[in-house]
């Protein structure tokens, strides 16, 4: 039987929140370790949310989700108690999915039996992040299957290793997300490419997400250079350097640049199977 936490959300007259968590009888609570393995997965909790969800009360969700997932690694959440009163407020479940690890050592999923909140769950694509259900049971079943888009994302210093370290990170999400042998090739050319020209041209910090959907794995490293923009050009044949974005064109099948006011963001995209 699943782990239940009764997590009440709760905002108080001068605009602070509270969170009461209350075990359910016979069952662990909250902080009490990770459940069981089985079958190379850890079983489910069920997190069951009651009263007011709020742009406020969304801030202490994410924490708490963050919590349960780090603790038990597969957790469903369970909306039947919750009293939507501020729609942007639903993006608290795709916050907590990106900021608890990467699938599929944390899963989630909601159950959401009430029509109008699933609809909007759909509608402001959460549920592309985070699988909507209609119901616990239903949400449990399906918690094994990859969400329509995963994603990562890594902090890299001005470092010699790390360009290598990128291309490990990337090759471990390409396996743990089925994306194929030449999309999986192509994208480690292309991140080790650009975070070498972050550290070695731009001798700045980056961050490399990846994600994966349908059939894109599409990569972005981001850095704080302020030089202009580059340009894709072919250095002379007797250059040992220059061949960066040259070679991020080859094998990327989209890609592109974009300016920020502090640095850079390139963008690279490979389709997958």
């Amino acid at each position: 039987m699943s782990t239940r936490i009764e997590l009440a959300l709760e905002q108080t007259g001068d605009g602070e929140t509270t969170a009461r968590a209350a075990d359910t009888p016979g069952h662990d609570g909250p902080g009490v370790g990770r459940t069981a393995v089985a079958d190379g997965f850890r079983a489910p909790v069920v997190v069951a949310l009651s009263g007011p969800l709020s742009e406020i009360t969304a801030h202490l969700l994410v924490s708490r989700l963050c919590e349960a997932l780090r603790d038990h690694g597969a957790v469903v959440v369970d909306l039947s108690g919750v009293r939507l009163t501020h729609s942007g407020a639903v993006y608290a479940f795709a916050e907590a999915a990106s900021r608890a690890g990467e699938w599929p050592e944390i899963r989630l999923a909601l159950a959401a039996p009430d029509a109008t909140m699933a609809t909007l769950l759909v509608s402001s694509r959460v549920a592309q992040r985070v699988p909507v259900h209609p119901d616990v049971a239903s949400a449990a079943a399906h918690l094994d299957e990859r969400p329509e888009l995963v994603r990562s994302f890594w902090h890299f210093q001005v470092d010699p290793r790390a360009p290598g370290e990128a291309r490990g990170h990337v090759r471990r999400v390409c396996a743990r997300w089925t994306v194929d042998e030449e999309a999986r090739e192509a994208a480690e050319i292309v991140v080790t490419e650009l975070v070498t020209n972050a550290v070695e041209h731009a001798a700045s910090t980056s961050v490399v997400e990846v994600e994966r959907r349908e059939h894109i794995f599409r990569l972005t490293v981001r850095d704080f250079d302020l030089a202009p923009l580059p340009a894709v050009h072919l250095p002379a044949p007797s250059s040992p350097r220059g061949r960066g974005l040259a070679m991020v064109a080859a094998v990327a099948s989209a890609w592109g640049v974009e300016a920020h006011r502090d640095g850079k963001t390139v963008w690279a995209e490979m389709r997958t199977d």
